[in-house]
């Protein structure tokens, strides 16, 4: 992965940047399922342009205004085959495909990995529309 983003053991870690509690329960909830099938895992990764800085911004706020204003992902799994964009998201509702679908593609454009690139979502609410459009769009759905 370009960029220098740090790959973790697939474990659970005392803390996962850019996660909130409750993502927190549901993401351990998976490692325990499966976290042997990773190589490993990267967290908040930042994808696409941001906003650039203006000409008068200091140099901390110019690096700020760049790395704010990416979209995070929530974890990259590492597989031997395989690269997974994943969402990580309490009662995840159709706004969560379209992270992915956007995620997906922004990595896509900025990282130019050379394995396949699929979308993820994890959640602990099962919605029946979900299943069905996450089916149709070939993106992983998990309810844990």
């Amino acid at each position: 992965m370009p960029h220098a983003t740090r790959i973790f053991d697939p474990e659970k870690l005392r803390r996962y940047p850019h996660m909130f509690p409750e993502d927190i329960g549901i993401w351990e909830r998976f490692l325990e399922d499966y976290a042997s099938n990773y190589v490993g895992f990267s967290y908040d990764v930042k994808v696409g342009t941001g906003v650039e800085a203006n000409p008068e911004d200091n140099k901390k706020h110019a690096y700020m205004k760049e790395i704010l204003s990416k979209y995070r992902v929530d974890v990259v799994g590492l597989k031997d085959s395989l690269i997974e964009i994943i969402e990580v998201k309490p009662e995840a509702s159709t706004t969560a495909i379209g992270q992915i679908i956007t995620y997906v593609k922004l990595y896509q454009r900025d990282e130019k990995p050379t394995l396949p690139v699929r979308g993820v979502i994890i959640t602990d609410h099962y919605i029946e529309d979900m299943d069905y459009l996450t089916n149709e769009l070939g993106i992983d759905y998990y309810v844990l």
